[in-house]
């Protein structure tokens, strides 16, 4: 029987609490991350010596017996006992202040979590069933022996019996969440025809299990339930197994199941744990940060496991631990993997791991519809919100290299779009902190797809005149050059346009050659669009046209395109309609229609005092129109 000095002389201070948090040697001290208070700086210290522990950020201190009862939220003589069987002693209750005659509540839950996992066991061993379903999952005997995998029989009251006939406490076996009351006098099993996984905490004691289908029987996992001894949100399965490679390899393997960490274990894998059928918490990533720096996500390749990767990643960054995610084949986890004997695919999947911002750009690409404006702009969105949430300008640059291609003005250069990405990123976070520091402010919605999120801000007014080749300065439409006859340059330039679409022989290569959006004049976009989709139009002579033209009950511009026909005949009398001549005019109506529509993308924005999705669109709209005006292959703002 130990006392207590006898427990403190035998636990090394640096190796107890180096089992529980990371710890680096500083001169005679050693140094870590506070368990007690969230910081980024290490400001904990264990002295070897006074064999202490003090944090001077939060002010925490004590001895071994301290740190064990603060950590693990136990009482002293829980604590003692744990320093105790550590060291291989007893401690010796009947000394003083530690003398007792009941055990704790967490002390019966776990000595009945100890003989419900013998129990289960044995079950297993009996069970040719069972462990041929094992088999068949490629768990080897060994691997059911040191993870103390069991079997829970198709019985209502099996283990409820048995624990009877040991005259063991159903109060506490309720407690412990094995067994429950029908009536007063009957009992029944929760775990029925399962296999039954033991659930260990950090001390590599049973504090609950879980229990697994044979088939798709509903739930296909279910877990012990909350107890004193068992809190889910605290808990990764196979952590009492995997510290130590954890700490040789700098990193852990989190993924999603108990067979994952099953089969990962048994393939050499021994850094890997998981939650236990439940979302990554708060809780789990600052225990995670106390062991490593470095988390790699091992989940599944389907949906549902993208998901789970993105959401754990985000909790994980939050406690200051370095994400990187695994790729896994579709439709494959690490069990369906490794089961078919593919360990050096698997290595090569973690040594080849992205880090979570790749990631998330990586699927977002995959997914866009980038063959319609919208789906563009909405993956412009979604790249931008990622890019945020990069801290640095530095670290943000090696991702927009991956994705600056995807921007808008990407044709005007690799600096331009980077640029541009950078700010909306840094714009993003700006309207982040301002919906913060004004809650009580409406959402403004951003068009379909989006729902109330806080719209954009104008991203591009204050760029726009450095971007652009020749912008007018003053965002104004520039006024066009003044020719013989009254006519403008590029009026008359349209007129030849309009007299090649008049003469019937030279139509249809004319229309081939342009679109409404190169002329000047809302009357002779409508008459372009009369040719193009009416086919009594495209066949007839200019004569008709007046005619069919009266007979239409809703059509605009009737008036102004008669005065336009009848004003062509005599301002272009004394010009010959030739193939040359049109193709100079194209040239013209080009030229002047794309620095007309930077000009009217250039006042839009820069009246727009915030961003929305259909602001977006309008803008990427304009963007093409230039962009198809000048030709294919050139870029609308060189």
């Amino acid at each position: 029987m130990a006392n207590k000095e006898e427990i403190k002389d035998r636990s090394d201070i640096v190796e107890v609490i180096g089992s529980f948090i990371q710890l680096r040697k500083r001169g005679r001290n050693w140094i870590g991350l506070c368990p007690f208070h969230q910081e980024k700086t290490p400001s904990f210290n264990v002295d070897p010596v006074t064999r202490s522990f003090k944090c001077f950020g939060c002010g925490v201190s004590g001895d071994v017996f301290t740190f064990v009862e603060k950590f693990e939220n136990m009482s002293f003589i829980e604590a003692a006992e744990l320093l105790a069987r550590r060291c291989g002693l007893e401690l010796d209750r009947v000394n003083g202040a530690q003398k007792t005659e009941q055990k704790s509540e967490r002390e019966l839950l776990l000595e009945m979590n100890s003989v419900a996992a013998a129990w289960f066991a044995a079950a297993l061993k009996k069970s040719e069933f069972a462990q041929e379903y094992l088999k068949n999952r490629a768990v080897a005997p060994e691997t059911m022996a040191s993870f103390q995998l069991g079997y829970a029989p198709d019985s209502w009251d099996s283990l409820s019996t048995y624990l009877s006939s040991k005259r063991m406490d159903r109060r506490i076996a309720m407690s412990a969440g094995l067994i429950k009351a029908r009536d007063s006098e009957q009992y029944y099993d929760v775990f029925r025809s399962r296999i039954i996984f033991p659930i260990h905490d950090e001390q590599n004691r049973i504090v609950g299990f879980g229990g697994r289908a044979f088939g798709d029987e509903q739930p296909k996992y279910l877990n012990t339930g909350e107890t004193p001894v068992f809190v889910k949100s605290r808990l990764l399965y196979g952590l009492p197994f995997a510290r130590r490679k954890i700490s040789s390899a700098g990193y852990a393997l989190l993924m999603e199941g108990y067979m994952d960490v099953i089969a990962a274990h048994q393939s050499g894998f021994t850094h890997a744990l998981a939650t236990l059928g439940t979302s990554l918490t708060e809780e789990h990533a600052k225990k995670l940060a106390r062991l490593t720096g470095t988390i790699i996500l091992v989940y599944d390749a389907d949906n549902a496991g993208i998901k789970a990767t993105l959401r754990s990643s985000e909790i994980l960054e939050k406690a200051g631990l370095t994400v990187k995610v695994v790729r896994l084949p579709a439709g494959d986890d690490p069990d369906s993997l490794l089961k078919r004997g593919e360990v050096a695919s698997f290595q090569r999947s973690i040594d080849q791991a992205i880090g979570r911002v790749e990631f998330q750009l990586d699927r977002i690409i995959e997914l866009a519809d980038q063959s319609t404006e919208s789906g563009r702009a909405r993956m412009l969105r979604q790249i931008i919100a990622i890019l945020a949430s990069v801290p640095t300008r530095a670290e943000r640059d090696v991702y927009i290299e991956r994705v600056w291609r995807y921007h808008p003005l990407s044709s005007s250069g690799p600096s331009v779009a980077k640029e541009h990405l950078h700010r909306d990123a840094e714009a993003f976070n700006g309207r982040k902190v301002a919906a913060k520091s004004q809650p009580s402010a409406p959402p403004t919605s951003t068009g379909a797809g989006y729902g109330n999120r806080p719209s954009f801000p104008n991203r591009y007014n204050d760029r726009y005149r450095r971007d652009t080749a020749s912008p007018p300065q003053s965002y104004e439409i520039p006024n066009a050059n003044t020719g013989l006859g009254g006519l403008t340059a590029e009026q008359k330039a349209e007129r030849g346009v309009l007299g090649g679409m008049i003469n019937i022989e030279t139509r249809q290569s004319l229309l081939a050659m342009i679109s409404k959006d190169i002329f000047i004049s809302e009357p002779i976009r409508t008459l372009y669009t009369l040719i193009t989709e009416d086919e009594r139009y495209a066949k007839s002579e200019e004569a008709d046209w007046i005619i069919m033209m009266e007979r239409e009950e809703n059509l605009e511009n009737f008036d102004s395109i008669r005065n336009i026909l009848q004003e062509f005949h005599v301002s272009m009398s004394n010009e010959p309609i030739t193939a040359e001549y049109v193709s100079d005019c194209i040239q013209t109506l080009r030229k002047y229609r794309v620095l007309q529509l930077k000009a009217e993308l250039a006042r839009f924005l820069q009246q727009k005092e915030m961003w929305t999705e259909e602001d977006n669109e309008k803008a990427m709209h304009f963007q093409r129109l230039i962009r198809e005006l000048k030709g294919s292959g050139e870029s609308p703002t060189q």
